[in-house]
């Protein structure tokens, strides 16, 4: 059953005895077994277009060649970001340096 957010405190009552019901049951956590936990820890792929387990992703990834992505740490890429930005701010220096000298 479908719940409205707002009947989200009602009280329920099983179908068969009419007792209080002590928890509900999604129909997600009725499915028992292996088939559970994997559609708990399956995720959308948009490569493939399939909701794949973490393990599953890893062997489709080696077998098409990916390589992930997105993983450097911080420190890593602000350095190269630094160096690269240093380097250009030496090649303009040098350019307006040069410039001045064909100036003079």
């Amino acid at each position: 059953m479908i719940k409205r957010l707002s009947d989200i405190d009602r009280v329920e009552h099983c179908p068969k005895c009419d007792k209080i019901a002590d928890r509900t049951i999604s129909k997600y956590q009725a499915v028992d077994g292996m088939a559970a936990a994997s559609w708990n820890q399956s995720r959308y792929c948009p490569a493939t277009g399939k909701h794949m387990t973490p393990m599953q992703l890893k062997k489709h990834a080696k077998a098409a060649g990916w390589t992930e992505v997105g993983n450097e740490s911080p420190d890593k890429i602000f350095n190269k970001f630094e160096k690269d930005r240093e380097e250009k701010h030496k090649r303009n220096w040098d350019e307006i340096n040069t410039n001045l000298g064909e100036i003079k």
